[in-house]
């Protein structure tokens, strides 16, 4: 007997998979569409109040910051009328330090004629 090599039987590289009716494929589509459509629904809820949550939050914590701006300006221009005030000539007359000068004599000093500044001699 030759051997002959198209008579013997060819094995399947892969075993087919029973199919199942049309009918059961559909309804089980639908129930995996009616699940991941029910869960991005739930999650998009979730994400919608989350954010509209941090608003409020949002809000309020801009509105501490507001005050506290307004806080330091009144700061600010408490400071800068108290630096106007050391500042001006009223407290230079009471100061200490200014009390203790002597006048200038007006002998020791020329005035240049054009021009109003003293010179010492």
């Amino acid at each position: 007997m030759k051997y002959d090599p198209l008579q013997k039987r060819i094995q399947p590289s892969y075993k087919r998979k029973k199919r199942k009716p049309l009918s059961e494929e559909i309804s089980q589509m639908y129930k995996i569409l009616v699940v991941t459509l029910t869960v991005l629904g739930i999650a998009t809820i979730f994400s919608y109040l989350y954010v509209n949550s941090l608003k409020p939050a949002k809000g309020y914590e801009l509105k501490q910051l507001q005050l506290d701006y307004e806080e330091l300006q009144s700061e600010k221009r408490d400071l800068e009328r108290q630096i106007i005030d050391a500042q001006s000539f009223q407290n230079l007359e009471t100061d200490e330090k200014i009390q203790e000068m002597n006048p200038a004599e007006n002998d020791k000093f020329t005035f240049i004629e054009a021009s109003p500044y003293a010179q010492n001699q």
